[in-house]
């Protein structure tokens, strides 16, 4: 039987009595970094990532099939409904490194001093936008978008629009492309701040005219009569999801280790998966409903689907080669491009750009890089 993930309440205060109150899989301080009987050092880490997420899946795979344990590493797993929060069990020193969108990088980054350490697949197909059949949005039709031209409704049906979407993360960063397609920002609708469940359940419920979500609920059958009106695909947002670093369990030399392991061990799962991809599917859909997330087989093969993994080179090269006419790397630049966008908004400051700057660090990859090509 599966280990049971312990699941992230949606305040620092609440996440704090959850994982003092809880635990997170408790062991005693001799099972730490211990001695196996193969006398092959043990590491522990702490995993954070977000609910049902693509790009937690490979985790939960190399847990459920044993390749965490094969290779020496011990994990211990947090996870939260979305990335502002998921960053914000930093302040509690909560977990080590974390799999997450751009919503947690940015907040990490800005505003818990988390370092980025790589990447994992890109983030767009996920992303969806859901308005009713019978609205005016609907209504309204395609073609008048510029952004583009199949995004449904106009500027007129989505004016005064009640839209439930989180605040902070690729969903509101969707929303902003869909509207300034129409010539609209988030003071012509009324933006309602939910995550993504709770703003599927209430859209489900009869609230709001549109609802903004992500993961396995963009591909759920309760979505059969409504209206498809945007996605991270249709809007181009370019995203991708990252890795992040506690910044003390990154300084810290056993910890250190730890996360070599993990790295090496996460790209070897997506080697797995592109091999056996219909046990990869069942146990996505596994791992989605121990979330409380119904994702049958046949859709969690779709849903796999949406955004590819990158392979360890790839993110390698997106760390290293330079950004068009920047002195900043390739994958700075696509979480810039997102920032900057967020800060014209004014959900960041004027100046978090060079703050971000900052906060990437190609240490771990490239150690895990220089092993790699050593054996």
């Amino acid at each position: 039987m599966a280990k049971k993930i312990i699941l992230a309440c949606l305040t620092a205060v609440m996440i704090m009595g959850v994982l003092t109150a809880c635990g997170q899989k408790t062991e005693t301080n001799k099972d730490k970094n211990t001695e196996t009987s193969d006398s092959k050092k043990t590491y522990e880490l702490t995993v954070s990532g977000i609910n049902g997420s693509i790009n937690y899946t490979p985790v939960y795979i190399a847990r459920e099939k044993g390749f965490f344990d094969e290779a020496g590493l011990k994990i211990n797993e947090v996870l939260f409904d979305n990335g502002p929060v998921q960053m914000e069990a930093l302040s509690s020193n909560s977990w080590d490194i974390g799999a997450t969108g751009v919503g947690g990088v940015l907040s990490g980054a800005i505003g818990y001093d988390a370092i980025l350490v790589g990447a994992s697949n890109s983030d767009n197909g996920t992303q969806t936008i859901w308005v009713r059949e019978d609205s005016d949005i609907a209504a309204a039709g395609v073609g008048n978008n510029t952004v583009n031209a199949s995004i449904v409704g106009d500027a007129e049906s989505w004016k005064e629009a009640q839209v439930l979407c989180t605040s902070g993360n690729v969903l509101q960063y969707l929303l902003l492309k869909t509207l300034g397609g129409f010539g609209l920002t988030l003071d012509d609708i009324e933006f309602v701040a939910m995550d993504s469940p709770t703003a599927n359940s209430a859209f489900l419920a009869g609230q709001g005219d549109a609802a903004v979500v992500t993961g396995a609920i963009s591909f759920a059958e309760d979505k059969d009569n409504y209206v498809l009106a945007s996605s991270g695909n249709l809007a181009d947002t370019g995203l991708m999801c990252n890795f992040m670093a506690n910044k003390n369990s990154y300084s810290d030399p056993e910890k250190y280790e730890a996360m070599k392991i993990f790295m090496k061990v996460y790209f070897e799962t997506i080697d797995w998966m592109n091999k056996n991809k219909e046990e990869a599917a069942d146990l996505c859909s596994d791992f989605n409903q121990e979330c409380g997330i119904n994702l049958s087989p046949e859709v969690a093969t779709l849903y796999l689907g949406q955004d590819p993994y990158y392979s360890f080179n790839t993110v390698y090269d997106m760390m290293h080669d330079k950004a068009e006419g920047a002195e900043y790397s390739v994958m700075e630049g696509k979480l810039i491009d997102v920032l900057n966008f967020f800060i014209e908004y004014g959900n960041y400051n004027e100046g978090d750009d060079q703050l971000f700057l900052n906060h990437m660090d190609t240490k771990l990859i490239d150690d895990v890089y220089a092993e790699l090509n050593a054996e």
